[in-house]
């Protein structure tokens, strides 16, 4: 679903990102650890588009998406949340999700007359599909702004599945989570490959939450790549360890 080939990114002399190849395959759940700084965030924003590669190339599926536009990636089917949630704070959570499932149409005239004229029905069953997944039905009508952080973090999902993407991009959802929340989100991220077919490249500092989700996992330390494997070799892995976990980490 994606591939990167020898992806860099440099902020001045600084390669934020260097030499950066991988591949996450259709229905997978892919994991991206590492230390602060070390580039992972970096990786997800060069994949939506939201900056723009100094060098190497990127495919989502068969296309060659360097260099092109989040609004146009999106389209082919591309979604993420972010760390902090990103919301209409002002606006109730249905219509949050309105914003979410319109936008985008907005970039195709035809498509967004299509919807206003004739898909409002699809859309309220889709808003209400994405309500019933994340387990905010009740708060239909509730102010975003005013969720508890949690729910907050459960309404920038369901922002990204009402836009039916493909694949989902994750930067570090359990951040800010209780140790409840946390079962609940990996639950949550299970379902979303089971049940909606959704491929995930999830960033995540949880090594529990990681460790017990993630088919494959790839360790960044200074923008470059550690080691792409399955949990228990990356967990085992020295280098993982010296540069990331440390030697007396327990997966608890």
């Amino acid at each position: 679903m994606i591939k990167t080939d020898r992806l860099t990114k440099r902020f001045g002399g600084l390669a934020a990102v260097n030499d950066v190849s991988f591949e996450v395959k259709r229905s997978e759940i892919f994991g991206l650890i590492g230390p602060n700084g070390a580039g992972k965030t970096t990786v997800l924003n060069l994949i939506a588009g939201m900056i723009p590669p100094t060098e190497g190339k990127v495919w989502l599926e068969e296309s060659d998406i360097t260099n092109k536009s989040v609004s146009k990636i999106a389209r082919m089917g591309l979604a993420r949340t972010f760390q902090s949630p990103v919301l209409f704070e002002d606006e109730t959570v249905k219509e949050n999700l309105l914003n979410a499932w319109y936008l985008p149409k907005c970039f195709q005239p035809s498509s967004f007359l299509n919807t206003l004229f004739h898909d409002k029905s699809v859309g309220k069953i889709e808003i209400h599909n994405a309500l019933e997944f994340v387990g905010l039905t009740e708060d239909e009508y509730q102010q975003a702004g005013a969720l508890p952080y949690g729910k907050q973090k459960a309404l920038n999902l369901a922002m990204a599945i009402v836009t039916s993407p493909n694949i989902l991009l994750m930067d570090e959802p359990a951040a800010g989570l209780n140790s409840s929340e946390k079962v609940q989100l990996a639950e949550l991220i299970r379902r979303l490959r089971s049940e909606l077919n959704i491929t995930i490249l999830i960033v995540e500092h949880d090594m529990k939450l990681i460790m017990n989700v993630c088919d494959r996992i790839m360790a960044l330390s200074a923008g470059q790549v550690i080691v792409v494997d399955e949990p228990d070799g990356v967990r085992n892995n020295p280098d993982v360890i010296e540069a990331y976990l440390g030697a007396t980490y327990e997966f608890t």
